[in-house]
């Protein structure tokens, strides 16, 4: 056999219930059954103690149940493993373990056994044992299919020594464990297995005209009223003693040494019995064997029989009697023609007999018989005789009478073979719980020789008890008025017991919608004797099978403790557990929670909240009022009870305040309102309870000054509220205000939703100052390359007041602005937007001089300021083109010239200059000149101007960005 102690890892069973049994045997129990299997009679399997019947080389029956409901896959495979106890302290258990077969007439839906591993040994065992033998089955299973499958284990030869109160078989996981499988045990108490046995006896006679030899048989060897608490027990059991003798004549001179062996077979099956006997000198073993060996091979002895399996006699020499006595040695081996593996181990008996001897003729003698009981509530009668010799009772014994004896019987002076046959009846007084031993003991005493005495032949008696507990449940007619079509209660009910940790069992009842009652029982039988817990657990179902516990309550607790001991000999049969069940809590309610960002006080505006709840039985609503503390507020009717909810959709639904945003309903931001549907029982005794959670919005004001004091002239300032902007990026725009004398310059931003903003000022004048530019942080956005924007950002808290006071300079000294501002502040503008003409009103200011470009002047108009006829070529030119449109960016003098332009227009505009941004203008005019400049083309550079005109552009368009390094 495989040895191994560390399996692959383990693919485990998905929702699979299983049930592992074993064949409780009374003394009833005979194998094989009508049809050659070793499979018990489906009513004699027990999750419980299997009884006293099963003994040595017994192959023991289980049977392992999987079911798959309809929360398991549509197909899997899983492996599991049964185990049986091997050995401890050195002693067998079991030695052999059969493979499963699919009992097909229990099994339903798709299932089969996929693969059985070789009998394998697990050293060390499980529960403590040393070793364990078992077997992994892998099963291929559907969802809602019932597996059935049997198989055996054989029960060692000494295996009545193994230490410990029982012998357990186990269902594991493949890795030994009971992870995903629970524990599963069925045991078989050892003090009750009866081992397989010899028995011998022995005479040795010299110098006799004849002699004798008695032999005696029991049929069966053991009885068992089995269960008591059977509804057919029967309280007496037949037993049959035969005894017989035989007379032979002696050879002159010579010893005759005959010895009987008998095997004796407890099991439940025909056993093969193969027998070998050896005499020797003398009273030990150590000395010289004498005769021969005689042997009987493969002698079927029935169940629980005992059989004569050889006698076997030698005639000696008298020098062989030198030490006056003999002694004799028989050994049984066994042969398990069913599983064809070889029994280990041996069976012995010893006996010894002094020669008897003398010149007597021994032709006659009388064999007596004493027969008696021992066992408390036992009894025995003798109801009558069979055999060749009827013999007499001394003293006078009436046929039928029961009695625990003894009971003696002679035969009378006897010449020749004979035999008599006690024809007897065990009796039980009562249901009783008991063990004894019926002993009858035979004697043929020679009439000139030494009595011989046929060892005494015993049979074993017992009884047991296999008890009922019966579990009685009820519902009360307003919970199963809840199910509704497809629904269910399932009510499964766990036992244990008090004596054994490891057993377990599971047994289940279902309520179904529109059962006309609503009392079921369950009843699990062949329990020993014992006290055990029942524990409940209600489960409801439904339609679309999803399981929601604890939905009922028992009146008193979920668990019961039931006694099913024996007192005084007497076992309690019949046990029951009963629980009434209504439904666990009283009607649904709702209640609402509000929470406020920032939290607000008792006394604080906005403090109180109104709610309405709508459904089934409000009417117009059921309204509720909850302050922002957080505290659950239940919805009541008029006389202040907690509303009962019906069956049906609710909603519950906010009053929102101004100014206050609705974050999230029950931590869901996308949700308004908060909505339940209310379905009995699963929802009894539930509270649906609505958390709304409210965020007041923030507010940001602007109060905008002119040259420090309030606006009372025609100005007008615009101010953007945008998120995401920043020096790279323009941002969205949310909110636009202005601010003007109407409104005395003070501008707020209401309901800003908490958190990052950036408030920015638009379209700064050329040659204005705004103190925005100077705050922390102060920004232009890229805004097209207009810097007429600044903006600074900031954080909103919830129900923040957020203010700026930011304060405007007109010219002169103030911010020139980018050759970007410029081309789009004009009148011919290439780009959308409603800029007013800024460039040509400044131009106009020019005049008459006019801007300078080479030795040229761009024009303005002064009648009509907000149209410059050379609007389209300082734009083209500030567009780095020529005046005719043709993109000359790359030209280094285009690319100065526009930068000039831009400085020109922020010097006339009033922005503030220095006398390197003047030097640089006088320049950039004196260099356009030299190269002849003419808004379409140029004269070749060298490359001394080219990298003077580059100079020239970047200090220009350094001033046109405010940089301080155009000063420098």
């Amino acid at each position: 056999m495989l040895l191994i102690s560390n399996p692959a890892a383990a693919v485990a069973p998905d929702s699979i219930q299983n049930t592992l049994e074993g064949c409780r045997n009374n003394g009833d129990i005979t194998l094989p059954n009508g049809s050659g299997q070793f499979v018990c009679p489906d009513a004699a399997y027990t999750t419980g103690n299997l009884g006293k019947g099963w003994n040595e080389l017994d192959l023991v029956p289980y049977r392992l149940t999987v079911s798959a409901g309809n929360s398991a896959p549509s197909t899997q495979q899983y492996t599991i493993a049964v185990v049986v106890d091997r050995e401890d302290a050195g002693k067998p258990g079991y030695d052999v373990l059969s493979t499963l077969t699919k009992n097909v007439a229990l099994s339903s839906g798709t299932c089969s056994i996929a693969s059985v591993g070789a009998q394998a040994v697990l050293d060390p065992g499980i529960g403590g044992t040393d070793k364990s033998i078992y077997r992994l089955v892998t099963i291929n299973q559907s969802k809602n299919s019932t597996c059935v499958f049997d198989y055996y284990a054989r029960l060692a030869l000494g295996s009545h020594l193994y230490p410990g109160s029982s012998l357990h078989a186990n269902l594991t996981n493949e890795s030994f464990g009971t992870a995903g499988i629970g524990a599963r045990d069925v045991s078989i108490p050892v003090k009750e297995i009866l081992p397989q046995e010899l028995r011998k006896d022995m005479t040795a006679t010299q110098d006799t005209d004849y002699t004798w030899n008695i032999t005696k048989q029991a049929k069966p060897t053991s009885v068992s009223f089995g269960n008591v608490c059977a509804k057919d027990f029967d309280d007496q059991l037949p037993v049959e003693i035969t005894i017989q003798w035989t007379r032979s004549a002696a050879i002159g001179g010579k010893i005759t040494v005959t010895t009987n062996v008998y095997a004796k077979n407890p099991a439940s099956r025909t056993i093969t019995v193969s027998v070998s006997d050896k005499i020797y000198k003398g009273l030990n073993q150590q000395t010289t064997q004498v005769g021969s060996t005689a042997t009987a091979n493969n002698v079927d002895v029935a169940a629980k029989t005992e059989v004569k399996v050889l006698t076997n006699t030698q005639i000696l020499d008298a020098a062989d009697g030198s030490e006056g006595a003999f002694n004799d040695v028989a050994t049984a081996t066994y042969t398990d023609k069913v599983t064809g593996i070889a029994v280990p181990g041996n069976t012995t008996a010893k006996a010894s007999a002094s020669i008897s001897s003398g010149s007597s003729t021994n032709a006659t003698a009388v064999i007596t018989d004493t027969e008696s009981i021992s066992g408390s509530f036992l009894q025995f009668s003798v109801d009558s005789l069979g055999g060749s010799v009827a013999g007499s009772f001394n003293p006078a014994y009436v046929l039928g009478t029961k009695t625990a004896g003894p009971v003696n019987w002679t035969s009378g002076e006897q010449s020749g073979n004979g035999s008599v046959v006690f024809n007897k009846t065990i009796h039980l007084n009562g249901q009783k719980i008991t063990s004894g031993t019926l002993t009858d003991t035979a004697t043929l005493t020679p009439k000139d020789g030494s009595p011989q005495v046929s060892g005494p032949v015993e049979v074993a008696i017992v009884s047991s008890s296999a008890a009922e507990l019966k579990i009685d449940k009820s519902i009360d007619a307003d919970s199963m008025s809840f199910l509704a079509s497809g629904e269910k209660y399932v009510i499964r009910f766990t036992i244990t017991r008090t004596g054994d940790a490891t057993y377990q069992s599971k047994k289940e009842l279902v309520f179904n919608y529109g059962d006309s009652g609503a009392t079921k029982s369950v009843t699990l039988t062949g329990l020993v004797p014992d006290t055990y817990q029942v524990a409940e657990e209600t489960v409801f179902v439904n339609a679309a099978n999803v399981e929601t516990t604890g939905v009922l309550a028992d009146t008193t607790s979920n668990s019961r403790t039931v006694n099913l001991n024996v007192t005084d000999s007497t076992p309690i049969c019949l046990g029951t557990a009963t629980f009434a069940n209504k439904r666990a809590f009283g009607p649904a309610t709702a209640e609402v929670q509000k929470v406020t960002d920032p939290v607000l006080q008792a006394g604080d505006a906005d403090f109180k909240w109104s709610f309405t709840l709508t459904g089934p039985g409000t009417g117009t609503g059921v309204l509720a009022e909850a302050d922002a503390g957080g505290s659950a507020v239940a919805f009541v009717t008029g006389g202040g009870e907690p509303f009962s909810l019906s069956e049906g959709v609710y909603t519950v639904t906010e009053t929102l305040k101004s100014g206050w945003d609705l974050n999230s309903v029950n931590s869901n931001p996308a949700a308004t309102t908060c909505s339940f549907t209310v379905n009995y029982p699963v929802d009894a005794g539930k509270v649906f309870s609505c958390l709304f959670k409210n965020t007041k919005r923030a507010e940001v004001q602007v109060i905008k000054t002119f040259k420090g004091a309030p606006i009372t002239g025609s100005e007008v300032f615009a101010f953007s509220l945008r998120t995401g902007a920043s020096a790279a990026a323009d941002g969205t725009i949310l909110q636009t205000l202005q601010a003007n004398a109407g409104n005395g310059g003070t501008i707020t931003f209401n309901k800003v939703v908490p958190g990052s903003y950036q408030l920015c000022e638009q379209g700064i004048p050329v040659g204005w100052t705004t103190t925005l530019s100077s705050m922390a942080g102060a920004f232009s956005p890229p805004n097209g390359g207009d810097n007429s924007t600044t903006c600074v950002g900031f954080t909103a808290a919830a129900g923040q007041s957020v203010s700026f006071t930011i304060d405007n300079v007109p010219p002169p000294e103030g911010q020139a602005r980018t050759i970007g501002y410029w081309k789009n502040w004009a009148s011919c503008k290439q780009s959308g937007g409603k800029q007013a003409p800024v460039l040509d009103r400044t131009m106009a200011l020019a005049e008459p001089t006019g801007i300078q470009v080479d030795s040229f002047y761009l024009h303005g108009s002064v009648a009509n300021p907000d149209v410059a006829p050379d609007c389209g070529k300082a734009v083209n030119l500030l567009n780095k083109s020529t005046f005719s449109g043709t993109k000359k960016a790359s030209d280094p003098l285009f690319n100065m010239a526009a930068q000039l332009v831009a400085a020109e227009l922020n010097y006339t505009a009033g922005a503030a200059g220095c006398a390197k941004v003047s030097d640089a203008i006088v320049a950039a005019n004196a260099l356009l000149t030299k190269y002849a400049f003419n808004g379409y083309t140029h004269t070749t550079m060298t490359a001394a101007d080219i990298s003077l005109a580059r100079s020239l552009a970047t200090r220009l368009d350094n001033y046109n960005n405010n940089l301080p390094s155009a000063c420098l």
